[in-house]
């Protein structure tokens, strides 16, 4: 893994740590949650950058609680603005460069000498597991997170196509909540049953990565099943975008999916909190890339290709004053550290 650290991702975290020994604490449990295609776009930069900007549209209120309780990263980036590359670098902890052929997009091939977080965590003793997308496409599927043995989706994968699916279900008839309900049930069913799978006081570490927020999505699907407005975006249009209807509905829409996608982790988090782990428990939130299909977003060195939102909340653990904003710039490639130190795993 990189000899490198970003100060204010691990510095933040492991001061933490040494009340946490003295106290014979628990090792955390750790909860990812990392949406594919969602770039830096939260209702909580909105409230940090001032009005005008399009996060004045999309509202996010699971991210900005655990932000509130937490960190907010003002300036997280990727290692690459694409799937494959940036994920290698996170699950390895490297720059993506260094992982070989598990960086490229298409045949990529997961190099088994490089250390893989998940796995180095399951060796020290974590009940880990995963839901939708880890690693991908490559060969094997999800390969650093210990492949299909590892995947609890027994509940379905029909969140990945959220407005695909909550269409057909109310044209179908049934109502615009019970819709989304049904697939927020997948979700947590999901999640139900990797908790149920673990060893009494056993630490967990769960990944969940649906690509509900990858293209494609239903046009209209913005204002349809979140009442997000369009035009609101009006005069609000970074300038690289065109400010006309048309892509006004289309950010809508992918604002859409992000939403689905928080609403549905906060639902997470009340099972946590049920089990009894929410205070044990270290939350990070992210996204693997920009926007998909804009002009400067996915695939594009420009901030709104490689910036990524990012917020961490560690229970009771003094991060320091909740809520903080943090302007360092920080890379998801030290995530892994971050993790293995978390769990007192020796870094490569």
């Amino acid at each position: 893994m990189s000899a490198r650290r970003c100060i204010a991702i691990v510095a933040l975290v492991i001061a933490a740590i040494p009340a946490a020994a003295s106290a014979q604490a628990k090792r955390p449990n750790i909860l990812f949650a990392f949406a594919d295609d969602w770039g830096r776009h939260a209702s909580a930069y909105a409230q940090i950058d001032g009005p005008g900007s399009v996060n004045d549209l999309i509202r996010t209120p699971t991210f900005d609680s655990i932000a509130a309780e937490g960190v907010l990263f003002r300036s997280a980036f990727v290692g690459a603005p694409s799937c494959t590359p940036c994920r290698s670098s996170l699950l390895s902890g490297q720059h993506f460069w260094r992982t070989g052929r598990a960086a490229i997009l298409n045949g990529a091939v997961w190099d088994f000498s490089s250390p893989a977080y998940p796995l180095m965590l399951r060796e020290a003793g974590y009940h880990i597991g995963k839901s939708y997308k880890v690693w991908s496409p490559g060969t094997p599927p999800d390969a650093p997170y210990g492949g299909r043995e590892h995947a609890y989706e027994g509940r379905g994968r029909r969140f990945n196509q959220f407005s695909q699916n909550v269409t057909r279900m109310v044209a179908d008839g049934l109502p615009l909540e019970q819709a989304k309900q049904t697939l927020y049930d997948e979700v947590v069913g999901n999640f139900d049953d990797f908790l149920a799978d673990r060893q009494p006081d056993q630490p967990f570490c769960f990944w969940f990565g649906p690509t509900n927020v990858h293209r494609t999505w239903i046009q209209g699907s913005g204002k349809a099943l979140w009442g997000l407005e369009p035009d609101q975006l009006r005069g609000k249009m970074p300038a690289f975008l065109p400010d006309v209807p048309v892509v006004r509905e289309d950010l809508a829409d992918y604002f859409g999916e992000a939403m689905a996608f928080d609403t549905v982790l906060g639902l997470l988090i009340e099972r946590l909190k049920a089990a009894g782990e929410w205070e044990n428990t270290v939350v990070v939130v992210s996204g693997d890339h920009g926007a998909p299909g804009f002009p400067h977003g996915k695939c594009n060195l420009y901030d709104f290709g490689v910036g990524v939102p990012l917020a961490i909340r560690w229970g009771g653990r003094d991060l320091g004053t909740p809520g903080r904003v943090i302007d360092d710039l920080v890379s998801l490639t030290d995530l892994a550290p971050t993790f293995l130190e978390l769990a007192g795993v020796e870094t490569p």
